[in-house]
């Protein structure tokens, strides 16, 4: 196996999915080496890969699709629904990207969904440095009111410690733009932030 990246890629698929080294069948294997050079080359190659994470609900998806979109402009951005599927664990495919972008960015706007197993995984020392959350902040409510369980409350004052939380004004009654221009306008300020 000449290519390292393959050969990197095979020892982590292994290692995340708890695999014996001779497990991998035929197709897992041309699978990885699919994705390998359809999404994960980008991601390596780039300077900077912002691994853009939140709920894939569709009122949230349209703010992720934009992030992306904003992030694009600096960078290979993405979200794991972008990648090629080449894991049967999802858990699997969210760490070989995790481990392969410059930038792990959460919009977080509420606790309920894999985005919050994401945040938690998130957490572990390596991760720390790379990792930035956009939370939305709903002015109206209190912040014990806001909808972000004890758990994700907690990682996010963690992050804040870091100065790697920024946050975006989002009241619950906001239209779609007033939504999109306050999350737009917090991008700008993380981007700020880099350089």
């Amino acid at each position: 196996m000449s290519n390292p990246h393959l050969h990197q890629l095979i020892e982590d698929t292994l290692t995340y999915s708890e695999k014996e080294e001779h497990e991998l069948s035929i197709e897992e294997y041309r699978s990885l080496r699919r994705s390998l050079h359809t999404d994960i080359l980008d991601v390596v190659a780039a300077e900077q890969s912002f691994f853009v994470l939140g709920s894939y609900n569709a009122e949230e998806r349209s703010r992720l699709d934009e992030t992306v979109d904003r992030l694009y402009n600096e960078g290979h951005a993405f979200l794991l629904d972008d990648t090629l599927d080449a894991w049967e664990n999802w858990t699997t495919h969210f760490k070989i990207y995790a481990d392969r972008a410059t930038h792990i960015v959460g919009v977080f706007e509420h606790a309920d969904g894999g985005h919050e197993w994401e945040a938690g995984y998130l957490d572990h020392q390596e991760y720390r440095t790379k990792t930035y959350i956009l939370k939305r902040r709903y002015p109206s409510l209190e912040a014990k009111e806001e909808p972000f369980d004890g758990m994700m409350a907690h990682y996010m004052i963690l992050v804040d410690h870091r100065n790697q939380l920024f946050e975006w004004d989002g009241d619950e009654d906001a239209s779609e733009n007033e939504l999109k221009q306050s999350l737009l306008n917090t991008i700008d300020e993380f981007l700020h932030s880099l350089s």
